[in-house]
């Protein structure tokens, strides 16, 4: 088991160094087109936790409010 478990973690670490090895040679090849890609992805991560955070206040907001009291008519 400890045998398998290893094995998955060498296939693991080769993956992890040919996907480096990729993005080192794609940079090299075009790093205006790289820096712009990595700008986009980075302004998107912040985007959306921009927006999470809006959502999460907007939710907090709305536990402070509490839940709107109905009163029943009233007959007479």
């Amino acid at each position: 088991m400890a045998s398998l478990l290893e094995q998955f973690k060498a296939a693991g670490r080769i993956v992890l160094y040919l996907v480096v090895a990729y993005l080192v040679i794609k940079l090299w090849q075009d790093p205006s087109g790289a820096a712009h890609s990595t700008v986009h992805f980075i302004s998107g991560i912040g985007h959306f936790f921009s927006s999470l955070l809006d959502k999460i206040g907007a939710f907090v907001k709305g536990l402070g409010k509490g839940s709107p009291t109905v009163t029943p008519p009233t007959t007479s």
